[in-house]
């Protein structure tokens, strides 16, 4: 009984086996970076970026809502989250390769927009001196609060999207590099076939 318990427990002669190597699950190395929660805070980000464009974008000084920067800033955030959530619940390698290439585009649409609202920034502080100024040789003394108050939200807005796009464009860099770990390791996983050689006896 035990030896032929012992002859059925092993590969028998001239059999092949196959073993995988490099991870069974490689692309589940992208969940390490809990896309789900990442997502859900890109797609908070987005829509606070595209709320918080309306009001500027009614504004009359000129600010980044001329190009509409945090509109489609925004989007991109959206749209980055949407497909974080979706890799997280099924990991595979063409959601995977979406969160990538879209992870890539919206850091460059973040550095764009990072430039766009550092000119929003000095822009709306210049004009503020120039107007200071003018109230100031005009002696409209009346008129610094107010005017002080508008310049300041619009300031204060710019400020907001700045941090939004430099936040947002770290946490895209982390989920790409995760990204490109997961691809990576799963374009390296290799077979090895080992053949078990009948024995010269």
């Amino acid at each position: 009984m035990a030896a032929s318990a012992g002859k059925q427990g092993s590969p028998a002669e001239g059999a092949t086996t196959q073993t995988v190597t490099g991870g069974s699950k490689p692309l589940h190395r992208f969940l390490r970076a809990e896309p789900k929660t990442v997502g859900i805070a890109l797609i908070l980000m987005g829509c606070c970026l595209f709320m918080f464009g309306i009001p500027l974008k009614m504004e009359v000084l000129d600010n980044s809502s001329n190009l509409y920067s945090s509109f489609w800033l925004g989007i991109l955030y959206f749209m980055c989250g949407v497909v974080y959530i979706l890799a997280e619940r099924g990991p595979t390698k063409k959601t995977v390769t979406a969160s990538l290439a879209l992870s890539i585009i919206s850091i460059l649409g973040s550095i764009f927009a990072a430039i766009d609202f550092i000119k929003g920034l000095v822009f709306t502080s210049v004009s503020y001196r120039f107007r200071m100024y003018d109230l100031y040789s005009y002696n409209v003394t009346h008129l610094h609060s107010v005017v002080e108050r508008h310049y300041t939200s619009v300031y204060s807005l710019e400020a907001v999207f700045l941090f939004h796009s430099l936040i947002g464009g770290v946490i895209l860099i982390v989920m790409t590099v995760f990204a490109r770990v997961a691809l990576r390791s799963s374009r390296t996983q290799t077979v090895v076939v080992m053949r078990n050689l009948p024995s010269a006896e």
